[in-house]
Parts: structure tokens; sequence; C-alpha cells
């Protein structure tokens, strides 16, 4: 599917505009946490805001990795950290308290997620 989002950073202010998006905002307050309980919920509302994004740009497929199946790689340039994003994010819910996350990974996957919002302008 070809992805035209609304949104999508154009024109000559694109990189200079911030987007203040009172989620993420919340999952940096998370990540930056000393509990890793909220590590774990920093990661789990970055996907939430992934899959807002997922369907402000109208891709087939009811779950994030069926969206994201449908993307077309040259109109979505961070496809690849949106994939290993939402894989741990998987992993996180599925396995719980028995997947090790380290502060320095939560931060790693939470770094991957911006680089997706920012190239969305979602954040």
């Amino acid at each position: 599917a070809t992805v035209t989002p609304k949104d999508r950073a154009e024109g000559e202010n694109a990189n200079t505009e911030l987007v203040e998006n009172p989620k993420w905002k919340l999952v940096t307050e998370h990540v930056n946490s000393t509990e890793p309980a909220k590590w774990r919920l920093a990661i789990m509302e970055a996907d939430i805001i992934l899959s807002d994004l997922l369907d402000t740009l109208n891709l087939p497929g009811d779950t994030i990795g069926e969206k994201l199946k449908a993307v077309e790689t040259s109109d979505f340039t961070t496809i690849e950290q949106a994939w290993e994003a939402h894989k741990i994010r998987n992993a996180i819910a599925h396995k719980g308290s028995e997947f090790l996350l380290t502060e320095r990974e939560a931060r790693r996957i939470i770094g991957l997620y911006e680089e997706v919002f920012k190239e969305f302008r979602v954040i």
C-alpha cells in the first residue's frame, strides 16, 4: 500500500516545527524512570502511538503487523525501526516479567519509535 499521510513532513519548515504530543511526553517520562515496570509501560504506550499512526495511513489489515506488512518501504523509510520496536513490544506483552528488559534496551527501543514518529511528524 502507498503511504500518503496528510501530516507527513513536507515543505521548507518541515524539520523545524515540533509537534507537541502528550502521549509521547508520557512515554518519555516512563522511559526516564528508574522503575523497570515503567520502561515496559513506555514501550507499550509507544506501540499504541504507532497503532494510531498506522490507522491514519489507512493501511489494510487488522493488526499492527498486518499493517506494517502492507507498507511500501519507499513511502515509510523507518519501517525496519517500526518492525523491530513492535517485535520487542510483542515479546514484552507475551512474556511479561520473564522478558529481560534493561534500561539501555528500553531507551534503544523508544529511540526506534522516536525515529518513526519523527518521520511522520507525530512528535
